[in-house]
């Protein structure tokens, strides 16, 4: 028991920044978000989605088809704790933690620890750097479907490595590779390339007599059919409108040999594939595209976990196996794919399976500065918690202003005050997209009546919108309609309800403003009265 003791307290502590204020930070939840709880709500009340599909694998949702895996992994905790923020993320910061596991056992299976220590300071490390990275961190406070992926397919990795050992069948890798499948979008691309990659390096170790046995059958058909289910048809669109192939400007042509579309495109996929790797975008807030992907203020791991990462590449050169190495880098050269295929110049969200094999190269690095010299080690060790104690002050305590507006802040508050001020009809501004979805989520709307009265618009390729539920009303409107409507509620923003709104006029009964933590007005609330 004494040689797991280092890993429970690393587990103890990646479980407390995972979980500790996973409601409050961020201080809002996006489309996603509410729209996972929502479906998860009324596949637990009805056993249908809001569109009304019995137990959909694919959910329709916004009209962008997201895999169900993570909604059915939230029914039992919206069963536990209600509809709420929490529910929907404490299924993504599970996983989390589960990572950290993950990475302890796959190191502990790629570098067997020495007979003659109880535990062995390379799986420890590797795992306590994966416990502190600020990117999976972040990403396990959020209903983030890629957070639970990526530790699906670490789990995935790590039983096939034991079925090449001999100490494991082959349907546990089996049954990660596919339900990671049916997680997320990304998987379809990385899944296949990971499982060539551990193929093609563990070829002749592996026993082909498994594909004898039948019992594979139901694992082959079910990954097929999830991942031809995603390419194809309408949930395929998102998948398209996303791509970077799609890009086609008019200053290309395929007759011209420096001004073609192939070379766009593979400058393109290059570009953003290298960008994975920039120092500025790893260790600093460089070019970071989304403020919503990382800890505002810092890049996506501890700024001087350079130094780890470098004693660590210098570990695996000079000591590990030729194939434990070449799967640590193939993993890490892998991973950025999903995330240079798309029109985002850098996708955290995306290339999120990076961090692992990172922060396996960090605990290596960790480990071989340790061994190596311990005042150095000290020294680099001090530095690197006072880091870390900065980045998560920045995450914890000062986040909130950038991750108001970029997780939605300010409709809970908007849809209490529709609760607190009945009227005959509310109009809600459509001007951020999806409000429907908040107001569901925050009524804790009975699904069964929604789905009778669903008046989902289609968007094509693109998601598509709601314009009512019930006597609520989703649409843009000017503050000249304030004076013709009576007993409405009115939610908007500055554009609808402008600062010279007369707040004190004949029939205006009730004036809120909802502000973000730096006092950004985010949604004006008028009631106008009966006459």
């Amino acid at each position: 028991m004494k040689k797991f003791l280092p890993l429970v307290l690393v587990l103890i502590l990646g479980a407390f920044l995972r979980l500790w204020q996973i409601s409050a930070v961020p201080n809002g939840l996006t489309w996603d978000e509410a729209a996972i709880g929502y479906n998860a709500y009324s596949i637990l009340k009805t056993g249908r989605d809001e569109h009304g599909a019995f137990l959909p694998v694919i959910f329709k949702s916004f009209g962008d088809y997201k895999p169900g895996a993570y909604i059915y992994l939230t029914v039992p905790s919206i069963a536990l704790f209600g509809l709420s923020e929490f529910a929907v993320r404490f299924p993504s910061a599970i996983f989390g933690i589960l990572g950290i596991l993950g990475i302890y056992l796959l190191v502990n299976i790629l570098l067997p620890p020495p007979k003659s220590t109880i535990y062995d300071l390379r799986s420890t490390a590797a795992a306590t750097a994966a416990a502190l990275s600020p990117w999976l961190v972040h990403f396990s406070h959020g209903a983030w479907e890629t957070n639970v992926f990526v530790t699906l397919l670490l789990f995935g990795i790590y039983y096939f490595l034991r079925f090449v050992q001999n100490k494991s069948t082959i349907f546990p890798t089996l049954f990660f590779a596919c339900f990671s499948l049916a997680m997320y979008q990304g998987a379809k691309l990385l899944v296949p390339l990971v499982y060539l990659l551990l193929i093609t390096i563990y070829f002749k170790d592996i026993s082909w007599s498994f594909l004898k046995n039948f019992k594979t059958v139901p694992f082959v058909v079910f990954g097929l059919w999830i991942y031809f289910g995603a390419l194809f048809g309408s949930a395929g669109n998102r998948l398209a409108r996303l791509s970077i192939f799609t890009y086609k400007p008019n200053i290309v042509s395929d007759n011209n040999l420096f001004h073609n579309q192939t070379l766009l495109s593979t400058n393109l996929v290059i570009s953003r594939y290298l960008w994975h790797f920039s120092p500025e975008v790893l260790l600093y807030e460089g070019k970071i595209i989304s403020e919503r992907a990382h800890v505002p203020g810092a890049g996506l791991l501890n700024p001087l976990e350079f130094i780890f990462l470098i004693s660590g590449f210098i570990y695996l050169v000079k000591y590990l196996s030729s194939k434990s190495k070449i799967l640590l880098l193939g993993l890490l050269l892998l991973a950025p794919i999903p995330g240079s295929l798309t029109l985002s110049e850098f996708s955290p969200v995306r290339s999120l399976f990076m961090a692992y094999p990172l922060a396996i190269i960090s605990g290596l690095g960790i480990y071989y500065l340790f061994s190596s010299s311990k005042v150095i080690f000290a020294f680099c060790a001090v530095g690197y918690s006072l880091a870390t104690l900065y980045i998560f002050d920045l995450y914890f305590f000062h986040s909130q202003t950038v991750f108001a507006t970029e997780f939605n802040y300010g409709y809970k508050e908007a849809v209490q005050l529709i609760k607190d001020n009945p009227t005959s009809k509310v109009i809600f501004t459509d001007v951020y997209g999806q409000p429907y979805i908040y107001y569901l989520f925050y009524t804790k709307y009975d699904p069964a009546t929604y789905q009778k009265e669903n008046n989902f618009i289609s968007g094509g390729l693109d998601v598509g919108k709601v314009e009512r539920v019930g006597n609520v009303r989703f649409q843009q409107f000017g503050q000249s309609e304030l004076s013709l409507e009576k007993d409405t509620l009115f939610v908007g923003t500055e554009g609808n309800i402008n600062r010279d709104f007369d707040i004190a006029g004949d029939g205006v009964k009730l004036f809120r403003q909802i502000e973000t933590p730096d006092k950004k007005i985010i949604f004006r609330v008028v009631k106008i009265s009966k006459p």
